[in-house]
């Protein structure tokens, strides 16, 4: 099966060739290179020395009399990648140009913070915002986490343009790239769990269109669990922050355990549900899923920032809570006995063994891999596993665990310079071969001595060489699990043992990465390879001098940059400067300590050459996500079926109910109809019945009607009769009357 980038390239190919990085932008990506060496240099002045007296306090009044200064740091990337986008529909070196410069400048406003921060914290409360409010608030680690992704951003924005000239959607990529950058800064740099969630969402589905960039189905099927795993863990840190608010009445970070405590064992779902929220990002065991399936997929400059910073947003944000919220405030606590460390110890030791586990399955997947970016994607799992370790350890150790919270951060930075280069080197091979199965290839470094160099320094670092800068965090890491056997649980020498081990196995992955890749006999078919392009070797030579320069000096970002950080934590100043102000890294105990190491790597790698280990490919069943995740399948397969049964039958019952149903209101409907029936007979027998009688009515009315008639008729002639005689008594009255007065008269005469 092929490699998903080189069908994603070959397939794209004739429609890329329109844009080629030019001149012009060579030299401005050149210019800003420079000027961000001499702004290293004029920090490093600021913090060591010389003239930084003066510049240290004009820098520190300008930026503290900047009441939105964090907030417009937040913005400038993402207003930044807005108008980059708008021109590079009509100029694309003009966008590439300009996401430099804004990125360039991110960085300067972000170092400027510095004399700020190294004394007392920036806030920016906006109360009105979102409902519940904003809140930023940058200190010393805060600073530590935005310089970092600033310095690793503008290396991958120089690196990117030659690598996105194959692909396709270039100006989609650089704005989810400007958007997630800003949401990153805004990740780091709040002040409560509502604002750091608000960024780290942002975070999540920004950066799913960089997995998802090449839209094949590899990258949609990585894109998938990317988003998935992403909106689980948000959702574990929403109703984990839900829970805190419903007891504390707050969601700011600041010390709390002693109002936790009232919660009883509330207070463990409460840090769990957000160490399993941040857990996801960081690629912690068995959280890791999605990571090996992405780096494959993205572009190599999404997966140089997915690796080298978005997965130490999730161990950041590990660290940040846990150091919270289950921590107590230093006015609380008397020594590293008190009672309320003992929340803070039990969370540490899970976290520790979940850091151990984290980094043995890591380095043993990452063993098996011909793909280089997915042996680099499960050492990115495996080095988190280095973090996540120390974090548990500052965290168990309570009052003294300033050795695993410096050392867990250390390796944060260091990490993301040795892996981001890596990946780095990953792509440049892969733009000349479009292919990264590193058992195809070999002899390159005769074609590409300068990727086989800076190839070397990253190995180096993620080794743990003396001289480069992974030695001085895993010294400290190594410290640090030795004082948590010393102080703690004897177990915890296991872990030491462990340690040694997987060091051992992250030395053999890279002699296997180096030999296979650039030493022995270069194939037939890549002989006409050449070194990369001028911005992609720029990029990696800034990664690599920072290497070096953090190797040559690890206790510059100690004293400078760590040991502040650790004094805003509730750690034992004492303990501070005695074992971390005085710190020799260059020790011959420590130094000596990598040769076994380095022995036992060789070793492996011998064996594993010998007798072919590296190409036993396990069965499915023998994986370590079937094997962790299938029973969990099979349990919710069984119980998803069981439901889905119960579901049937209740089905199957509500049917015959509703047949049953229907029979009655049929019986009733005919029941009904044929009373209905009936009543239309009655109704009509009563009808005939009435028509009946009334018919009888009429017609003896007509008779009453008639006999009325003659009683009438009767009375009329007895009325007349009686009238007539009437008239004839009157007349015969008168007649009388007028007789008899004539008589009268005739006598009286």
């Amino acid at each position: 099966m092929k490699n998903t980038e080189s069908v994603k390239v070959l397939h794209h190919h004739d429609t890329s060739l329109g844009y080629k990085p030019s001149t012009p932008l060579f030299i401005n990506n050149l210019i800003i290179f420079l000027l961000t060496i001499a702004a290293f240099v004029f920090f490093v002045s600021l913090t060591g020395g010389g003239k930084a007296p003066y510049l240290h306090e004009t820098i520190r009044q300008f930026v503290a009399s900047k009441t939105y200064y964090p907030l417009l740091i937040v913005f400038i990337p993402i207003i930044g990648g807005f108008i980059s986008v708008v021109c590079g529909k009509k100029h694309e070196n003009l966008r590439d140009a300009l996401t430099v410069d804004f990125t360039f400048i991110t960085l300067l406003m972000v170092l400027s913070m510095y004399p700020v921060v190294a004394s007392e914290k920036i806030v920016l409360n906006l109360p009105r915002m979102m409902g519940y409010g904003l809140l930023l608030k940058v200190d010393m680690l805060s600073f530590i986490m935005a310089a970092l992704t600033s310095i690793l951003w503008l290396m991958t924005m120089i690196y990117a343009p030659h690598y996105m000239a194959v692909e396709n959607h270039r100006n989609r990529f650089f704005l989810c790239v400007a958007i997630t950058y800003g949401a990153i800064l805004g990740t780091v740099m709040s002040g409560d769990v509502f604002t750091m969630f608000l960024f780290f969402e942002i975070m999540t589905f920004s950066s799913y269109m960089l997995v998802v960039h090449c839209e094949t189905e590899d990258a949609i099927e990585a894109g998938n669990s990317y988003i998935y795993m992403g909106v689980f863990g948000g959702l574990c840190i929403l109703l984990g922050m839900i829970l805190l608010y419903m007891h504390t009445n707050t969601l700011e970070f600041t010390p709390m355990i002693s109002e936790l405590v009232s919660m009883g064992n509330t207070r463990y779902v409460v840090i769990a549900l957000f160490m399993v929220g941040f857990g996801v990002k960081a690629g912690m065991i068995p959280l890791h899923l999605w990571l090996p399936k992405a780096h494959p997929v993205a572009p190599t400059p999404a997966s140089a920032l997915l690796s080298g910073i978005m997965i130490k947003i999730g161990g950041y944000g590990m660290l940040r809570t846990a150091t919270s919220f289950f921590f107590p405030a230093v006015h609380e606590i008397e020594n590293y006995k008190d009672i309320l460390w003992y929340s803070s110890k039990n969370l540490g030791a899970v976290i520790i063994w979940m850091g151990i586990v984290t980094m043995g399955i890591g380095v043993f997947m990452a063993l098996q891999q011909g793909n280089m970016k997915k042996m680099l994607a499960y050492h990115s799992v495996s080095q988190m596993g280095y973090v996540i370790m120390g974090i548990g350890v500052g965290i168990y150790l309570g009052h003294k665990g300033a050795m695993g919270f410096t050392g867990g951060v250390f390796h944060m930075i260091n990490h993301a310079l040795f892996k981001s280069l890596l990946f780095m080197v990953a792509g440049a091979i892969y733009l000349q071969t479009h292919d990264l199965d590193m058992y195809k290839m070999g002899g390159f470094w005769r074609k590409m001595p300068f990727t086989a160099l800076v190839a070397l320094i990253a190995a180096l670092g993620i080794t743990g060489t003396p001289l480069f800068n992974g030695f001085a965090s895993k010294s400290m890491l190594h410290h640090a699990i030795i004082e948590a056997y010393e102080y703690g649980h004897p177990s915890f020498w296991y872990a030491e043992r462990l340690f040694v081990i997987i060091s051992a196995g992250t030395v053999c992955s890279f002699i296997k990465l180096i030999s296979f890749t650039f030493l022995g006999k270069c194939p037939e078919e890549y002989k006409n390879i050449k070194s990369g392009y001028r911005m992609m070797d720029i990029a990696m030579l800034g990664m690599a001098v920072l290497i070096i320069a953090v190797g040559l000096r690890p206790d510059y970002i100690l004293n400078y940059f760590l040991i502040p950080a650790a004094r805003n934590i509730t750690y034992d100043p004492h303990f501070i400067d005695k074992y971390l102000g005085h710190m020799n890294y260059f020790n011959s105990h420590d130094i000596l300590g990598m040769i076994p190491v380095y022995i036992m790597g060789a070793v492996i790698f011998v064996a594993g050459m010998k007798f072919h280990l590296f190409h036993l490919h396990f069965p499915h069943w023998l994986r370590f996500d079937y094997i962790l995740f299938y029973p969990i399948f099979k349990v919710a397969s069984f119980i998803c079926n069981r439901l889905n049964k119960g579901q049937e039958r209740v089905l199957e019952k509500g049917e015959g109910l509703v047949d049953g149903v229907n029979s009655a209101i049929n019986a009733i409907t005919e029941g009904y109809e044929s009373q209905v029936s009936k009543g239309e007979r009655l109704v009509e027998d009563v009808s005939s019945a009435i028509n009946y009688l009334t018919e009888e009515y009429e017609t003896r009315l007509e008779r009453s009607e008639g006999l009325i008639g003659r009683c009438v008729y009767t009375l009329n002639l007895i009325t007349n009769r009686y009238e007539s005689s009437m008239i004839k008594s009157d007349v015969v009255i008168y007649v009388v009357i007028l007789t008899s007065i004539l008589g009268m008269l005739l006598i009286f005469k």
